[in-house]
C-alpha cells in the first residue's frame, strides 16, 4: 500500500503496478526509494551502513550494468538495507517519543 503523498490519476492502476513490482528484490527496494520520496539521504546511507559511497549505491540501486555486468544488490546487501531500514525506523520512533514527552 502506497503510504506516500503524490496524487494518481488512475491509483487503482497504480497500485496494481507498484504490487507487481514488489514480487522482486530489486523492484521492492527501488519501490521503497520512490515511496519515500527524496526522504532517505542515499549519501548518508550507503556511507553509515555499507561503507560504500553514493555511486556505489545508486549503480545498485538502479542496476546500471558496470564491464559487462549488471550492479544489483546481493541478497546479503538487501538484508543489510532492510535492516538499515529499521533502525532508521526505531531511531525516528524513539526523537518522535522524546519529541511528545519534552515539557
Amino acid at each position: 500500500m502506497y503510504l506516500g503523498k503524490r496524487k494518481f490519476y488512475n491509483p487503482e492502476l497504480a497500485e496494481k503496478h507498484r504490487d507487481e513490482t514488489l514480487l522482486f528484490k530489486e523492484g521492492a527496494i527501488f519501490t521503497a526509494f520512490l515511496d519515500l520520496e527524496g526522504l532517505i539521504n542515499k549519501t548518508a546511507l550507503a556511507k553509515q551502513y555499507f561503507r560504500k559511497t553514493h555511486g556505489w549505491f545508486s549503480q545498485k540501486l538502479h542496476g546500471v550494468t558496470v564491464c559487462d555486468k549488471e550492479r544489483s544488490f546481493s541478497p546479503e546487501e538487501s538484508h543489510q538495507l532492510a535492516e538499515a531500514f529499521r533502525d532508521i525506523a526505531k531511531r525516528l520512533i524513539a526523537h518522535a517519543d522524546e519529541i511528545d514527552n519534552a515539557e
